[in-house]
């Protein structure tokens, strides 16, 4: 007795199997652009955290600032032409000068040698030091140089302050940071108005 069977197997056609690959890659790529879209974010908002913080960063030693030379005696008049500059940071003179001057003047709180330095033309851009964690700038004395050979990586952040007199007695202090996210141009502008405390 011969018995002929007949086994019918079944499998994917090619269509079935092009199609399941294509929902595959689609799926893929949707995965890898919202991770992109993700890692983007993310760097976005470190960036402008940063920004943020070196724009405060530089109103507040302007306030402290006030309020040291107060304590020390210094009347109002005195303490804005230090904004001026000079004692290394240079342009002075008139109130039009370093600060006030449209060009403006940047910030270090944490260098032992000019505080204040008026800008020709565009402030230089910020250093991170990142051994030590903060921002300052290229040729600035700071306590750990003396220590370690700190190497500073640059970045694109460049901080400008302006300041201007609304009335004698107050001073309107405006700090702008700008940088780049990527190929794009940001910038961000805080301001405070700082009033004379002898009144």
């Amino acid at each position: 007795m011969n018995t002929h069977q007949t086994s019918s197997q079944s499998g994917f056609t090619l269509i079935e199997t092009v199609i399941a690959i294509l929902i595959l890659s689609l799926a893929v790529g949707s995965l890898i652009t919202l991770a992109a879209s993700g890692f983007f974010t993310i760097r976005y908002a470190r960036n402008q955290i940063v920004a943020d913080n070196l724009a405060q960063e530089a109103l507040e030693y302007v306030r402290n600032d006030r309020d040291t030379a107060f304590l020390q005696g210094s009347d109002w008049a005195t303490w804005l032409s230090t904004l001026t500059v000079d004692d290394d940071g240079m342009p002075t003179g008139d109130f039009d000068a370093g600060c006030f001057s449209e060009d403006g003047c940047s910030v270090d709180p944490y260098t032992s040698s000019a505080k204040m330095l008026a800008c020709d033309g565009d402030c230089p851009k910020t250093v991170l030091f990142p051994d030590e964690g903060f921002y300052g700038y290229e040729g600035g004395v700071y306590p750990f140089n003396q220590l370690v050979d700190a190497q500073p990586v640059e970045t694109s952040y460049a901080r400008t302050l302006h300041v201007s007199l609304p009335t004698p007695d107050q001073l309107l202090v405006e700090v702008t940071v700008e940088w780049l996210n990527g190929s794009a141009h940001r910038s961000i502008t805080q301001s405070t108005l700082v009033a004379n405390v002898a009144l």
